[in-house]
């Protein structure tokens, strides 16, 4: 049958493509701005590896992380009196200055191990990394606590260059209890409560002294370690 079309009227099956057509496109556009703000909100990043991770929920749990060894006490000879110099038959005193121990995680997700400090063996250490820790470690013993420790990660061996702790990598964690002075090959007292450093000779961790260490990842679960400092420190102490 013939199609009658009459001149100066619109063709109404063309018209109601075109109007198909357009509602079809407007609602593809919606689609795409929502989906752009639902990416804005969760970001995601690309790994050293090459895998790209959406952000929320990226921070993993401490409850996956495994102590592979002991805790290892590291002494040092801490100026007390603040004279940039040591005296210990004087008021300075020997005692813990960090605290470090090795993890690795259980399962294939992934831990953000991204440190509030760094070292760089320079002047004084350990300096602020300027990045955004998800990652908060609270020590604390009978004569001390802060839940604002200062801490620096290196990676062992295979690793993908960031900080993300996968499975098959293993990363040593150093918990400063004093800043170190380079330039006068000493630990410092801290200066005050917000720092996270021990800041007076009565909070020193010192001989047969027991302390727990409690490491959050992004609010999670966390994993508590608990040890007691033999009766004598010697240089390095390995606390089964």
């Amino acid at each position: 049958m013939q199609q009658r079309f009459s001149p100066g009227r619109p063709d109404r099956q063309r018209g109601a493509v075109a109007i198909e057509v357009a509602i079809i496109s407007i609602a593809g556009f919606v689609v795409a701005v929502l989906g752009s703000v639902a990416l804005l909100g969760s970001s995601f990043f690309v790994t050293s590896s090459g895998a790209r991770v959406i952000n929320d929920g990226i921070a993993g749990s401490a409850s996956q992380l495994l102590v592979r060894t002991g805790v290892v006490a590291d002494s040092g000879e801490v100026d007390v009196d603040g004279n940039n110099t040591i005296l210990l038959s004087g008021v300075d005193e020997l005692a813990v200055a960090k605290l470090k121990f090795i993890v690795e995680v259980t399962t294939d997700a992934l831990v953000d191990l991204t440190p509030p400090n760094t070292v760089d063996d320079t002047q004084t250490d350990p300096d602020s990394s300027g990045l955004n820790p998800r990652t908060f470690i609270n020590i604390s013993w009978d004569e001390f606590t802060t839940n604002s420790a200062q801490w620096t990660v290196v990676f062992m061996g295979d690793s993908n260059g960031d900080y993300f702790l996968e499975k098959g990598e293993r990363a040593e964690i150093t918990i400063w209890l004093h800043q170190y002075d380079g330039a006068n090959v000493l630990y410092d007292l801290g200066a005050g409560p917000s720092d996270g450093y021990v800041d007076t000779a009565a909070e020193l961790l010192q001989q047969n002294d027991s302390f727990t260490i409690e490491i959050i990842v992004a609010g999670s679960s966390s994993l508590v370690l608990e040890r007691t400092l033999p009766l004598e420190l010697g240089t390095s102490d390995l606390l089964d």
